[in-house]
């Protein structure tokens, strides 16, 4: 239940014969706002929903409290807990990747695996560094990408955390011991990007037909939200 609090803001104010929702949650590093207004006909006008992309987790909590104050600035109040089981909103999905991000990703994808081959067969170790810049910028390209699966960008996440360890220990001249992990982890990137790439793909086959539109339907409608 604290998670769901944590995630999840639903406000509600009541002005002549309509009532106005404001709903805040997140997904993921996504952070969504929805506004909805019932009449006292029962018509429902639906308004747009805003988002808001972080880079990281830290800030988003906040962020969240912040819209939660400005409305109840402007007269809205917390749900009470009867009306919360019965206006919760279903969970989104996650927006999909560029599909213009998939030609430079197997791009990056040889110039790794190429330079991962040559790490292992040539014992010139200022290749070492190639490897660094090159991890970094994949890092950096996939790092900004919207809609990565979570399981690949923890990856890359990790792969900046290794390459870092790396750079040091190279800094105390251990740059011939290092050489055969800067190789595995070249290569290594090199088949999560092609498994991205793929993945997408399968995705995309499976999904043909299919409409893949975020619903909104009237609030009073929504099942139980957990993220």
């Amino acid at each position: 239940m604290k998670d769901k609090q944590e995630s999840l803001i639903q406000l509600k104010r009541e002005i002549s014969q309509t009532v106005d929702y404001w709903v805040c949650y997140r997904v993921g590093r996504t952070l969504y706002q929805v506004s909805v207004q019932e009449q006292a006909n029962g018509q429902t006008n639906e308004g747009e929903v805003t988002t808001e992309r972080f880079p990281f987790y830290f800030g988003m909590k906040q962020r969240m409290r912040q819209l939660a104050e400005e409305k109840e600035a402007l007269g809205f109040r917390p749900l009470t807990e009867a009306e919360q089981a019965a206006h919760v909103i279903d969970e989104p999905e996650e927006p999909p990747l560029d599909p213009g991000f998939f030609e430079p990703a197997i791009r990056l994808a040889w110039l790794l695996l190429g330079l991962g081959i040559l790490l292992f067969v040539l014992p010139y170790e200022r290749l070492n560094n190639f490897a660094f810049g090159l991890g970094l910028y994949v890092w950096y390209e996939t790092f900004g990408q919207v809609g990565l699966p979570k399981f690949f960008r923890r990856y890359f996440h990790g792969m900046f955390g290794a390459l870092m360890v790396l750079q040091v220990l190279s800094a105390f001249e251990l740059e011939r011991e290092v050489q055969p992990y800067y190789a595995s982890l070249s290569v290594l990137s090199a088949v999560m990007l092609v498994l991205l790439v793929v993945q997408y793909h399968l995705k995309e086959t499976d999904q043909i037909g299919q409409d893949k539109r975020v619903s909104r339907r009237k609030i009073t409608e929504y099942p139980d939200f957990d993220e």
